[in-house]
């Protein structure tokens, strides 16, 4: 009898890796439009609207978010003023599309990526917030390289050595 309701309960479960991703992400906006049966959120702000995860700041003018049945955020579409910063890292475009459980932000519309002195552009470029990994296409532009014995990481990691317009 035990084991039967153990058992249940296990399959009612969430699987331990979408529980693990459910990280929480807090916004702050001016205005907040909620709208339940659509399951959507419409935020504006003034100046912008923020969302942070973890030590991971997106901001943009407008975002439409999905929700949940949980009432969480599922995915956002932001656009205006797009900016994500994550440490050192500053990724700017047009639009980005941020999913909650993914944990994973793609930027169009002309996305760049600066890191320290580097400055890279393209046309798409997607940065897995859990693993810490960005992915530009088209890439071009300027990579610098840290001096001997500085810190690993950034984008050596992502473009060739020196990438020039």
């Amino acid at each position: 009898m035990i084991a039967a309701i153990l058992l249940a309960a296990a399959l009612q479960a969430p699987p331990v890796s979408a529980r693990a991703k459910a990280v929480p992400v807090d916004v702050h906006a001016d205005s907040i439009e909620y709208r339940y049966k659509e399951h959507r959120t419409i935020l504006t702000g003034k100046p912008l609207v923020t969302f942070v995860r973890e030590d991971a700041t997106l901001v943009c003018r407008r975002a439409v978010a999905n929700m949940d049945e949980d009432g969480r955020i599922s995915t956002a579409q932001c656009e205006g003023d797009v900016k994500l910063t994550r440490g050192e890292r500053q990724v700017t475009c047009e639009r980005a599309k941020f999913e909650a459980v993914a944990g994973r932000v793609t930027c169009e519309g002309a996305p760049e990526l600066r890191d320290g002195a580097s400055i890279v552009k393209g046309e798409l470029l997607t940065y897995d917030l859990d693993d810490d990994r960005i992915t530009l296409t088209h890439a071009k532009g300027t990579v610098v390289q840290p001096p001997e014995g500085g810190a690993s990481g950034g984008l050596q990691d992502l473009a060739p050595r020196s990438v020039r317009r």
